[in-house]
């Protein structure tokens, strides 16, 4: 054994107690979606990617990139985030690229997205194959530029940056229905959708409907009374948005309808009960709607005294609107049992024994009165004590990858959901575990609803990933009964996932320390911190930029990828303030540190990183007023023919020397250019000719005129937008 291989054993071997790494965190994948059929090239964001990742899409007829690889980063910076909005935490995720290829007898629906590195794994984000034609957004910054969509279209798009709207433009024929929805939070985007449909003049035609059609997250229909073009406008109801918050919008003329009654989702081998002039007998499903507050007819059920019966109402499960009072009276009127629901789920089992035989009546409604229409539909499971077959259990897990680090331990929180009156205990075992991980069995005390279970991996563990098979058995009417454990899903898109996996991960050996600092800097500039590195046995180089996690909002600021020689111990860090921050702003930037190791158990390199978001390990700088100013004789200029634009600049005490002049120019605006110049040291004014070529444009967002400056400490920056327009008043 040589001396590195030494020493990173020795790293490595004493981790247990004080170890640290950066798992994958994945934050979305864009386009979220396509066609059966058909390949689509995908960028996938996430946080600690590095150079590359472990890509896995779940279920079959899937053919995707094993793995993916760093892409250019697209990046709209947005509007400026003032107090004490930019003091929001946020994160920055790296895009990465690869590919997805559907066949074309692919089963329609959602995939779950894994991702994984040396440091462990992750998942979160959902790709959906899709029946429709499918479209990408044309991403671009500024304001919003129309994309035409032919019907019927599912279109992929994502609100980044804040205060994004997106347009989708498409024709119509004069008293045809057209529905618009879309699926965000239902494939676990952050998008709180807002969807209405305006005309050309951007006049609002219709609204989102205020209960959406059913398993969408928001939807709107409309009869247009002349011929299009109308719009579909999409947008963040916060006027929130970022890289993560993407979207599926279908666009069709087909129907769709507001509602099922009864759900699809099955009533467990028990046709749904819809008549409520009948009385109905033990077990039943009941299935209706709270669709008018006058409509409180009660449901009439025969009971006998003595039995236990169990009524499951299931409304917010399956994607209903309803938050349900249940209640249930006798012969008399007089209330004998109650449920409620909760903002978030659905009540628990009311549970009853009858004290005498008789016809009982069952009310449903919204807890709160004025809730109510014809999409608040709900079913009640009414069963007794002899009906075995409603009873049972499920074992859920909070994520269907689980990460463990080597030489680690961690608990695994392990929810039980009880149901048809099972209250016993349930025995928790893993099946298959690889080499040097363990997990002692457990048992789940009767009635108790979660667990922390341990899992603890050896020095001997082996990097990578593994299926991850948890075995629940209880006992449930005098018969044993095992199942898998799941992550859970929802109740629109995405099902259950019992194809669990495990990743062990690798340690890091080495962190950047420092003490507490805070000053302040001037804007249009680099701020420079110097930083320690505890190595712990590790003496190659390192890397350092500024990292996917940050503690605040950074308005801009951004840093270069700098390396820290092998054995060297101490290292300083530069990042840019851009000339636009908000002065007086407490700018807090987190830098990151990689590097290439050794695996010691099978030798492999891995990459690993280090990022705290803890203040000793922060650039903490309050931004002051730059040194260089720039200022343009107009704002507002032609956007033809050739425009002479008047540039001044004034630098401040001390700072000396010529000045470049130049145009910075959106990439989706096209047909302009400026020749750069240089304003002598002895001068501080200059013209821009700035040419408009035929057809230039869109002008959605200003230009910028970009003036630099070489100081001791590096450039100094200085800038002014300039937009241009087609006709000027």
């Amino acid at each position: 054994m040589n001396r590195y291989m030494g020493l990173v054993l020795l790293a490595f071997s004493g981790m247990c107690a004080h170890s640290w790494a950066n798992p994958p965190i994945a934050s979305y994948v864009f386009p979220a979606g396509t066609q059966r059929g058909t390949t689509v090239d995908i960028r996938v964001g996430g946080l600690f990617l590095h150079e590359r990742c472990g890509f896995e899409l779940t279920g079959k007829g899937i053919n995707a990139s094993h793995d993916l690889v760093p892409a250019r980063k697209v990046w709209f910076e947005g509007t400026v985030l003032p107090l004490p909005d930019s003091q929001r935490q946020e994160d920055y995720p790296s895009d990465m690229s690869g590919n997805v290829s559907v066949a074309k007898d692919a089963p329609l629906g959602p995939r779950r997205v894994r991702l994984f590195t040396g440091q462990g794994g992750a998942s979160g984000p959902v790709f959906v194959v899709g029946e429709l034609p499918e479209i990408l957004e044309n991403e671009h910054d500024g304001d919003a530029i129309p994309q035409t969509a032919a019907l019927p279209v599912t279109a992929n798009g994502r609100i980044f940056p804040r205060d994004d709207v997106d347009l989708w433009e498409f024709t119509t024929e004069p008293g045809k229905t057209y529905t618009a929805f879309i699926h965000g939070p239902a494939i676990n985007s952050p998008i709180v959708p807002l969807i209405d449909v305006v005309d050309t003049l951007g006049r609002v035609v219709a609204r989102a409907m205020t209960y959406p059609c059913t398993e969408t997250d928001a939807s709107v229909k409309f009869i247009p009374k002349d011929s299009g073009p109308y719009r579909i406008r999409v947008t963040d109801a916060r006027s929130h948005g970022g890289q993560a918050f993407v979207y599926r919008l279908t666009i069709t003329d087909k129907p769709v309808p507001d509602y099922h009654l009864p759900f699809k989702v099955s009533a467990v081998g028990r046709p749904d009960a819809l008549n409520r002039s009948t009385v109905h007998s033990v077990p039943v499903a009941l299935s209706g709607t709270c669709a008018r507050p006058e409509e409180v007819t009660p449901w009439s059920i025969n009971l006998k005294k003595g039995v236990k019966y169990s009524f499951d109402l299931q409304a917010k499960r399956h994607g209903s609107p309803l938050c349900a009072s249940v209640s249930l009276t006798d012969s008399a009127g007089k209330e004998v049992a109650r449920a409620v629901a909760t903002e978030t789920s659905d009540p628990s089992p009311l549970l009853f024994s009858p004290p005498v035989d008789g016809i009982y009546k069952l009310n449903v409604a919204d807890k709160f009165r004025t809730r109510f229409g014809a999409p608040f539909v709900y079913r009640v499971a009414v069963t007794d004590s002899a009906d075995l077959s409603m009873a049972g259990f499920r074992v859920l897990v909070p994520s269907d990858v689980t990460t463990l680090m080597r030489g680690g331990n961690t608990k695994l929180k392990l929810t039980v959901d009880r149901f048809g009156g099972f209250t016993g205990p349930i025995d928790i075992r893993a099946n298959h575990l690889p080499a040097g991980v363990e997990a002692k069995p457990i048992t789940v005390a009767a009635n108790q609803v979660s667990i922390d279970w341990p899992l603890t991996a050896g020095a001997e563990a082996k990097t990578g990933s593994t299926p991850l098979h948890i075995i629940a058995t209880g006992t449930v009417n005098n018969v044993p009964k095992s199942i898998s454990a799941v992550a859970g899903g929802n109740s629109m898109a995405i099902p259950e996932e019992s194809d669990l996996r495990l990743a062990i991960a690798i340690p890091t050996p080495f962190k950047i320390v420092s003490t507490y600092v805070m000053t302040s800097a001037p804007r249009g500039e680099f701020y420079r911190r110097k930083y320690s590195i505890e190595r712990n046995g590790y003496d190659g180089p390192i890397a350092v930029r500024t990292s996917d996690k940050q503690a605040r909002h950074l308005q801009g600021a951004q840093g270069p990828v700098i390396t820290v020689a092998p054995g060297q111990t101490e290292f300083e860090y530069p990042a840019f303030l851009p000339p636009w921050m908000e002065l007086g702003r407490t700018c807090r930037i987190c830098v990151m540190a990689t590097a290439q190791v050794r695996d010691p158990v099978d030798g492999q390199q891995r990459t690993v990183s280090f990022s705290s978001t803890e203040q000793n390990q922060q650039m903490i700088v309050v931004v002051g007023p730059g040194r260089l100013d720039v200022s343009v004789e107009k704002a507002t200029i032609p956007g033809h023919g050739t425009v002479k634009l008047p540039v001044s600049i004034a630098r401040a005490v001390g700072l000396t020397g010529p000045v470049a002049v130049e145009l910075l120019v959106p990439d989706h605006i096209k047909g302009v250019s400026a020749r750069s110049l240089i304003i002598a040291a002895d001068r501080s004014d200059t013209v821009l000719e700035i040419a408009f070529a035929a057809g230039a444009g869109p002008f959605n967002m200003p230009l910028t005129v970009k003036t630099t400056i070489q100081s001791p400490s590096g450039p100094v920056v200085a800038e002014a937008p300039v937009q241009p327009v087609t006709t000027i008043p």
